[in-house]
């Protein structure tokens, strides 16, 4: 694990305690009631069969029901009244885990989940067997017999879950277990020769600059590519991946890198609307195409929008946008926003009202654990 995951993850250790002085968290999280006509939005990732099936358990035991996105947004629009004891379930990036764990036991439950889908990372078959590592995305196979079977409503992540540079300082650089899984989605897109290069083509050695997402209001720098050629043939010159074996590595990078300037430019407002304008409107046309059902939900990755996003998101015709902890609203209640829509982490599941509800200590215990193993 990288040093910067490790940091990350030490980060949102500590977010939850803060977040809960500040009161961010609805009141069921340290058991409190569930307002009748509140409907919790959880998130999900990749799903583990004990873990997931045991949330599911408790929604069943419970007497909980899952909604559609339109059945949520006729919720929050007023044009329904929210059932009892109603949930939504959404997984982000359209993992393989969803149809080997999560579409079983949402079906033996009578379950279903809304899945934002990143459709320019998806690929059009299977990883091969004998198994698929926990980061491993859907194929459009897949998305077609799970959106067929009706246990997932398939809606857009944006087309690539894009990171872009936004400055000429190092970063980082590019190492072998960043072209696969879903720690591919943290490398920034590199353009050469006005082409963007997606992680697993990125030459080993590559700087990568420091990055926000494409859907922030961060205007993208477009580094000249032959400055980090240096790092590029020092990595090909002494191993490929094997100069990541070596004790120093990034150390040798960074001196190579370090002396050199970074000269090139900054889009434009006008290339800034038009990238992101193509995020939202190329996700919603693949996704139907490989659907035939309407793709009008969004979820903005890394909970990344700024102003643009969230007009061209309208513009493109999104109906609801979903995102994560938003400033004074714990959970979206009926008249709220619905291109603000919160959501809480899959954690605080076992939390909510019933029998066999669990402690917050417990579930904090569990996720921190499993935070500091490396999971999601």
């Amino acid at each position: 694990m990288t040093v910067d995951r490790l940091l990350r993850q030490a980060r949102e250790v500590f977010e939850v305690p803060r977040d809960l002085m500040l009161r961010r968290y609805p009141p069921f999280v340290t058991g409190g009631p569930l307002p009748r006509g509140q409907v919790p939005v959880f998130v999900f990732h990749g799903l583990e069969p004990q873990s997931f099936g045991r949330k599911l358990q408790h929604l069943a035991d419970n007497g909980y029901r899952t909604l559609s996105a339109d059945e949520y947004l006729a919720v929050l629009s007023g044009s329904a009244q929210a059932p009892e004891r109603a949930v939504v379930l959404t997984f982000d990036d359209g993992r393989a885990s969803l149809a080997d764990v999560g579409a079983p036991l949402l079906q033996r439950h009578g379950m279903r989940g809304i899945v934002f889908l990143v459709p320019g990372r998806t690929p059009d078959r299977p990883e091969p067997p004998p198994g698929r590592a926990e980061t491993a995305l859907l194929s459009w196979e897949e998305v077609a017999a799970l959106s067929s079977s009706g246990v997932f409503d398939f809606q857009s992540h944006t087309l690539l879950h894009a990171r872009i540079h936004v400055e000429p300082r190092v970063a980082g650089f590019m190492a072998p277990w960043m072209r696969h899984g879903y720690a591919s989605f943290d490398v920034p897109l590199l353009d050469r020769g006005g082409r963007d290069l997606l992680a697993e083509d990125v030459p080993l050695g590559t700087p990568l600059l420091r990055s926000e997402p494409r859907t922030s209001e961060s205007l993208r720098f477009h580094e000249d590519g032959e400055a980090g050629r240096a790092c590029v043939e020092a990595v090909a010159a002494n191993g490929g991946e094997a100069f990541f074996a070596r004790t120093g590595w990034e150390r040798e990078l960074r001196r190579l890198a370090g002396g050199r300037p970074w000269s090139g430019r900054f889009e434009t407002r006008a290339d800034q609307e038009s990238a992101i304008r193509r995020e939202l409107e190329e996700a919603r046309r693949v996704i139907e195409r490989h659907t035939g059902r309407p793709a009008v939900h969004l979820c903005y990755p890394w909970h990344a929008a700024g102003p643009t996003a969230r007009r061209l998101a309208r513009e493109a015709g999104y109906r609801a946008a979903f995102c994560g902890k938003v400033e004074g609203v714990p959970i979206t209640a009926p008249g709220g926003d619905p291109q603000r829509i919160a959501r809480i982490g899959e954690d605080y599941v076992e939390l909510l009202p019933g029998k066999g509800r669990a402690d917050l200590v417990s579930v904090l215990r569990r996720k921190w654990s499993r935070r500091m193993r490396g999971g999601t």
